[in-house]
């Protein structure tokens, strides 16, 4: 078990829960659309504009530290993922424990994540292929933090349109590159319980996944 990464994950999560109130009270005197949101409203937009800007800064960070060296030297840092893994998870966590009211697919999605994340600790990355099939769902998840930028500006600006549009089309490209390299990967293996444990853990972020697609492309 990485105790230093679950340290880092709970450490976040105390840096995230202080970004709550900071953005909350920034929120409330520049936006004044914000003002006028209910409580769990307010609490929904600034989980999603922190998640966003999270989620791009980790990208810019894991790419360097742990996706080149992967694509150059088939090198897994596995303690450099589960750190990044954990700092990915900390916003899933507390937008939970914060924000009342979050549709029953996305709590389902965020106890699936937090629950593979935590299994990670004990993964060695170079050896794992469910670890480094984790990893990929992952990345490609980050990589659609405009999404989540989305979903917390549609509460503040009053057109989106634009933004809708690039949301959903980078979102289908990201998860139609996870779910494909997922089939190719789950054709070419002799599926055993840990693989067959993953996929079905995966369902339940592949539906939120279809129902934000859908909302997205109305």
């Amino acid at each position: 078990m990485d105790w230093d990464a679950l340290l880092i994950g709970l450490l976040s999560c105390g840096a995230v829960r202080g970004v709550y109130t900071l953005l909350d009270a920034r929120l409330r005197v520049h936006a004044r659309a914000y003002a006028t949101l209910k409580t769990h409203k307010q609490k929904y937009v600034v989980k999603n504009m922190i998640k966003a800007m999270y989620l791009a800064v980790l990208l810019a960070g894991a790419v360097p530290l742990v996706l080149v060296p992967i694509a150059r030297d088939g090198r897994w840092h596995s303690a450099r993922i589960r750190r990044f893994g954990m700092l990915y998870v900390s916003n899933d966590a507390v937008g939970l424990a914060c924000v009342p009211r979050l549709p029953t697919t996305t709590r389902i999605h965020h106890c699936v994540t937090i629950c593979l994340v935590v299994a990670a600790m004990a993964i060695d990355f170079q050896t794992s292929d469910v670890g480094q099939a984790m990893l990929v769902y992952t990345v490609a998840s980050a990589a659609a933090y405009v999404v989540n930028l989305h979903l917390a500006a549609r509460w503040l600006l009053r057109d989106t349109e634009t933004l809708r549009k690039t949301a959903a089309v980078i979102y289908a490209t990201c998860c139609a590159i996870s779910w494909t390299w997922h089939l190719h990967w789950a054709w070419h293996r002799a599926l055993r319980l840990p693989h067959l444990v993953y996929l079905g853990l995966l369902t339940a972020i592949v539906r939120d996944d279809l129902v934000l697609m859908r909302w997205l492309a109305r």
